[in-house]
């Protein structure tokens, strides 16, 4: 009975998953949540969008989402993630790859990492042509779309420690930024402007 429970939730996986670049866990870490069959951790080449979870869209895949430059330092360049259509004159990078748990920018001839992320941080990242990154925080993983009813959103959910219901769009010095379980900040963000997103992640 258990096999046959197994199969069929292998059998009910959205067609997005058959592409051989998005590699099943065989084990689940923190990033994965439980892990069910579908979550994946590694995925060559993606890009991010938000949708809204408490409003109308205009359409259903979301606004689109980016890793906009906000410094640097020597050789190291450091990043937020925040939708394209609030960034206008700073460098953003829009390819991401996910590898073993860690979501990185695609920076043209650098090294890129993500960094680990706590209850009310915007989602951030850095990379550098040489020297030392942090270590890559492998705590994210796609989500498959497994709903038995059918219908709802074909795309793979983002997730964070295993969750996908916690992230939001808030607004810091006019650019609308992701954050993971936003609150009252110190002044990072605008906790007043925060809604609630899932992020699809799309494969290239």
């Amino acid at each position: 009975m258990i096999a046959l429970s197994l199969l069929a939730a292998a059998v009910a996986l959205p067609a997005v998953l058959a592409s051989p670049a998005m590699r099943l866990r065989q084990v689940f870490p923190p990033g994965c949540g439980a892990g069910a069959p579908g979550d994946f951790d590694t995925a060559s080449n993606v890009s991010l969008t938000a949708l809204n979870t408490t409003l109308p869209n205009s359409n259903s895949d979301g606004v689109p989402l980016v890793a906009v430059m906000t410094d640097i330092f020597g050789a190291q360049s450091n990043y937020e993630l925040a939708t394209e259509a609030s960034v206008s004159l700073q460098f953003t990078v829009s390819d991401f790859s996910l590898e073993n748990g860690a979501l990185v920018p695609i920076v043209s001839n650098q090294q890129s990492t993500d960094l680990d992320v706590i209850s009310g941080d915007i989602l951030k990242f850095s990379s550098a042509t040489g020297g030392t990154l942090p270590s890559r925080a492998e705590i994210y993983c796609g989500i498959a779309n497994t709903d038995p009813a059918g219908g709802g959103i074909p795309e793979p959910l983002l997730s964070l420690q295993g969750d996908t219901s916690d992230f939001a769009l808030c607004e810091a010095d006019g650019v609308n930024v992701v954050v993971y379980q936003p609150s009252d900040n110190f002044g990072s963000y605008d906790f007043s402007t925060c809604y609630s997103v899932d992020i699809l992640i799309f494969e290239h």
